[in-house]
């Protein structure tokens, strides 16, 4: 179960928010002066400066149309809103994210959504995807699908069996590569995976990081990374390796610095991310220029598999947890 704790856990989570915006605002432009923005910023993406970044220097600034991966890599996290802080560190941990509307595929058929919540920390890394749908002949469907670190599972209810006699816990470890690739190919999980490939590590180990500063720091000490760029017109196609599936490659094509498509391949399986119109999905009230896609479509060996279409996220530091169920420790990896 991903756990949200009600009070103490609520106001936590808003200071950490609040600390977030505030922050982004005073490195940026000042309110109400129409100072310039940072050099490189925002070149053929969104508005320069835009809430983010120090707005006299930072760890790092891209020269204006950079080609090179390390500021391909910074411009894509920094024009997505995951870089804070007066180091532009990589602070996005959690997400919490509902969809309004779409379809998932069940037994190959389309099944009308009703409800999509999902609930990830990149540091486990895991998370839970509460899914209720209706079919074409009326019914009823639903799934709470969970991945945990080397742990796959489904529940009947979120939080099957934490508390005894409540609920139902079933292992689905053949679906743990499946869930590993859909984590590292989301809007977030991407360019986590590039980045920390660029550094020789494993995301785990680049969370909170300033991604040009990390980059050039493991290059001094003689570490290769992985990940390469290449360049189809005014498009950037970032490769890098899936972390925790072997053999498994993702290839990144941005447009503006941020991700219109990501494709998974994995032997001979295909998975394909599309991800449509970027905006802030954050409270109306509370906007802190944290983006992620408007729709997400995703296909497997190139037939439909998921169509979601945001609704409302939270994104950064909130509370989010997720317990592996004793009986699906105790079936083992």
């Amino acid at each position: 179960m991903f756990e949200r704790r009600t009070l103490a856990t609520g106001v936590l989570a808003l200071l950490v928010a609040m600390s977030l915006a505030v922050s982004g605002q005073a490195q940026g432009q000042p309110a109400g002066q129409g100072a310039a923005p940072p050099q490189g910023r925002g070149a053929g993406g969104r508005g320069a400066g835009a809430g983010r970044g120090r707005g006299d220097a930072g760890a790092f600034t891209p020269e204006p149309g950079a080609k090179d991966l390390k500021s391909v890599l910074f411009n894509w996290t920094w024009h997505m809103g995951m870089l804070r802080s007066g180091a532009e560190s990589e602070l996005v941990k959690t997400l919490d994210y509902y969809g309004a509307s779409g379809t998932v595929q069940v037994n190959g058929q389309p099944c009308t959504l009703t409800r999509y919540h999902l609930q990830a920390n990149y540091q486990i890394p895991g998370y839970r995807i509460d899914i209720a749908c209706t079919r074409a002949n009326k019914q009823t469907y639903s799934v709470v699908e969970n991945m945990s670190g080397d742990y796959a599972w489904d529940d009947d209810i979120p939080g099957a069996e934490l508390v005894a006699g409540k609920g139902k816990s079933t292992p689905r470890q053949d679906t743990l590569t499946e869930r590993r690739i859909r984590l590292w190919a989301s809007p977030h999980g991407a360019p986590k995976a590039a980045i920390a490939a660029a550094a020789g590590m494993h995301p785990l180990q680049s969370f909170g990081q300033n991604p040009a500063t990390l980059i050039d720091r493991q290059a001094a000490a003689g570490v290769k990374g992985t990940t390469t760029l290449t360049w189809e017109g005014e498009k950037a196609v970032v490769t890098f390796p899936v972390p925790d599936v072997p053999g498994a490659t993702a290839t990144a094509t941005l447009v503006n610095y941020l991700p219109e498509r990501v494709v998974v391949t994995n032997g001979k399986e295909t998975t394909e991310f599309v991800y449509g119109k970027w905006a802030d999905f954050n409270n109306p009230l509370f906007k802190i220029e944290a983006l992620i896609p408007t729709t997400t479509v995703e296909r497997k060996n190139g037939a439909a598999a998921r169509n979601v279409t945001s609704k409302v996220t939270e994104i950064g530091q909130i509370y989010v947890i997720v317990p592996v169920p004793d009986s699906i420790q105790k079936a083992g990896k």
